[in-house]
């Protein structure tokens, strides 16, 4: 049977480091209110409007570039997770999926016996922040004591040089493509039972900026006047990389990663909006100015 997974590739483009900083968090309360929204909406919605799933830290960019399209009354971005939106699109209940995270190997065998064609187009890059409070006086750690933290053998910030103080400590659901990229990357097999689960990036930036002693991981949109995020090294004896448009280029940041969507073809037949959308995703000189104001790195 012929393989029927395709990849689109770019080159890596520059953005500015002044742009990266931007940040609207208006705009973002209005998109955690629109992904709050969002399900009841399409569930209520008039017959023929389209409920887009897929990562939740794209949020943002996917809700820009729906308004941008003129598409904003047929369809509608929910977030949920990459995991949600790799599940509807392998099953057939949408044409395309944003993720923060490359598609499964098992998500592609099931599309493949169902005749749906997978097509990868990498559309940006980001970094996985780990955040903590601004009144927290620590500036890095190394991935063991990340890994330590988050399995809960770590449970005082006095254990790593901070103050004497229990380490609240969050993270994203399971479907979250961001919660998958960050076991990964650190090497974390199975949470402790410390973690307290948090649905969406917006939480994680409330819960860092209003408790002096958390951390959570999120997406680097995540970052607010009041939390910070950590540099990371790989090991004690490796250089730390703080979370910027450089280390995370050179990928020399720990826990930088790649964005993509995903479209679905073959046996599943494109919506004439989800057409429309996808062509402005992936269309370069449309999207970039949208990712960028979203705080992410474009691709060429």
């Amino acid at each position: 049977m012929r393989r029927l997974y395709v990849v689109s590739t770019a080159k890596l483009k520059a953005s500015s480091p002044q742009k990266r900083k931007r940040k609207s968090h208006m705009k973002k309360s209005i998109f955690a209110l629109a992904l709050v929204s969002a399900p009841a909406f399409a569930q209520n919605a008039t017959p023929g409007i389209i409920a887009i799933q897929g990562s939740d830290t794209l949020a943002g960019f996917m809700s820009d570039i729906i308004v941008n399209s003129g598409l904003e009354e047929q369809m509608v971005y929910q977030g949920g997770g990459s995991g949600k939106g790799e599940a509807a699109l392998i099953a057939g209940l949408q044409g395309i999926a944003p993720m923060s995270r490359k598609i499964k190997p098992e998500a592609l065998a099931t599309a493949e016996k169902a005749g749906i064609q997978i097509t990868e187009h990498t559309i940006g890059l980001d970094g996985v922040g780990l955040f903590v409070n601004t009144a927290n006086k620590l500036k890095q750690l190394n991935l063991a004591q990340v890994v330590d933290i988050y399995t809960c053998k770590t449970t005082n910030w006095s254990q790593i040089g901070g103050d004497n103080a229990a380490i609240v400590v969050y993270r994203r659901d399971d479907v979250s493509g961001t919660t998958d990229t960050f076991k990964t990357l650190t090497g974390l097999k199975e949470f402790g039972p410390c973690v307290t689960i948090l649905k969406e990036t917006s939480d994680i930036a409330v819960a860092t900026s209003t408790e002096a002693h958390s951390i959570a991981y999120a997406g680097l949109s995540a970052g607010r006047p009041e939390n910070h995020a950590l540099s990371l090294a790989k090991t004690s004896a490796d250089k730390y990389y703080a979370p910027t448009p450089t280390n995370i280029r050179s990928f020399n940041y720990p826990l930088s990663r790649t964005l993509y969507v995903y479209e679905a073809a073959g046996a599943y037949s494109k919506k004439d909006a989800e057409v429309q959308l996808l062509g402005n995703i992936i269309d370069r000189s449309f999207a970039d100015p949208i990712l960028v104001d979203n705080e992410f790195y474009t691709v060429d």
